[in-house]
This record gives structure tokens, sequence and C-alpha cells, in this order.
């Protein structure tokens, strides 16, 4: 087993209702969602996933949002710059995840086939969630389903959330830690004992809470069931609780 390390980048919180990340639960019941950018150290080569966002674009459609910190000054920590990306792995296309895509002139980028093809013509029910002008222009990496980038590091489709969700599948020293690809929250993994509304139901039914956001509600579901299947160390996209932590695991 490889020694990865995961180091979670907060560059963005908002607020938001909790039931975006929770299907048919949590109804007016206000979440802090917080925005990463995750570097993965142990590798000749220096590896990011996801490509964070400014504020800007979050405040032009008046949603409340804080910039924690810049793409440089989260990097810096580490001693690095975009300049010294190898490789950006990209969930999804949202523009939360891909504002600063354009900063990394060495890298390769890796997405979905699936992805890249619905981003360049969305449904118009999800349309406001992809920006083209973020990407047009990036000569991708284009991925189809289930990939190994290196020994240490896969990609696994988790479509649901969008057609070509991705998840990122590393080998650290206390085992598979997967970063979930798809907007969650621990709870959606880990359901909490008691019901928080009356359509949550019992532990012993959902298992699991399914992304509130979805273009397929029975794939998402069936991606949460995997990451948590398959990973020793489940790292959901935008929970508080890696404000934190500098590392994982």
């Amino acid at each position: 087993m490889a020694n990865c390390v995961i180091h979670p980048i907060p560059v963005f919180e908002g607020r938001g209702d909790r039931s975006t990340m929770t299907y048919m639960a949590n109804f007016g019941v206000e979440a802090t969602v917080i925005g990463y950018i995750w570097y993965i150290e142990g590798l000749k080569e220096k590896v990011l996933v996801d490509a964070g966002c400014d504020v800007s674009r979050f405040r032009s459609k008046s949603i409340k949002a804080r910039q924690i910190q810049t793409l440089d000054a989260g990097l810096s920590k580490f001693g690095l710059s975009p300049d010294d990306i190898d490789t950006l792995i990209i969930t999804h296309l949202h523009h939360d995840h891909i504002g600063w895509i354009d900063r990394f002139p060495k890298a390769r980028i890796l997405v979905q086939k699936d992805e890249l093809e619905f981003a360049k013509n969305p449904h118009p029910a999800v349309a406001f969630m992809y920006h083209k002008e973020q990407f047009e222009g990036i000569k991708f990496d284009v991925l189809n389903g289930d990939t190994k980038i290196y020994q240490e590091i896969s990609v696994l489709s988790t479509p649901g959330h969008t057609p070509g969700t991705q998840s990122v599948s590393i080998k650290t020293a206390k085992g598979i830690a997967i970063i979930a690809g798809f907007c969650s929250f621990r709870e959606n993994f880990e359901v909490p004992p008691v019901e928080t509304t009356n359509m949550l139901g019992t532990r012993e039914l959902r298992p699991i809470l399914t992304p509130g956001e979805h273009v397929n509600l029975f794939q998402a579901h069936d991606s949460v069931v995997r990451v948590k299947e398959m990973a020793d160390i489940v790292i959901p996209l935008h929970d508080p609780e890696f404000l934190q932590k500098d590392s994982i695991p």
C-alpha cells in the first residue's frame, strides 16, 4: 500500500438548504457547504482534484458565499504553484469545481466523456450549473469509465449527481481513501441514528442518503453505495469536517 496523503484545501464557504445534499430529508435545515481542492501528496507527480472557484460567481446570483482563500494561497502552503501541477482530476464540470481550471498550463486535465458531452449541451433543468466559458478551449484528457491514473490513484465512474461524475480512489497507508466526486456530506454515507424529518425513515430502510441534487436518482443512490463499499476512508466532497484537517489519513 502506498503512502499517499490527501490534503484538503478549502477555498470557499457557502450556505444552503441541507436537503440539497440529502434527498427527501432535512428540508428547511441550513447547512454550511465547503468547496475544496484536494492535493494528493506522495507521488513524483503533483496531483490535484478539482479546481475550485472564485465566489464572485455565487455573488452574481445573490448566493451567499465567502472566499476562504485563493488558489495560489492554498497551494503555497505546500510549496506549490499552479505551474507545478502535473495532473488535475475534475470530479464533474459544475462551475464551482472548475473555476480556476485555466490556471494549470502544464497539467493534463482528466474528465469523463459523458460529463464533457453533457456539459457542452446541458439540459435546461441544470444548465445554470454549467458555465461553458470556463472550459471552452481547455484541452482535456477524456476518460471513459473506471481508469487507473497512476499505480496509487484511480478514477471511478460514479454517475447520478451529473452524467459523468467521477470519484478518486487513492492508496494510503491506512487503506483506500475515496474522494466522492458527487456533492455530499458525511451523513450521505453514515445516516444519523435519529430521524431529522418525517421522510427520512430508519437507518434500516435507508442505509445511505442519496444526494439531493442529481440528474438520475437511482444512479446517484448506487454511486453512494459503491463508494461506501469500496472505501476504507470515505471523503465526502463538501463536508465542513475537513476544515479542521490538514491531511487524510
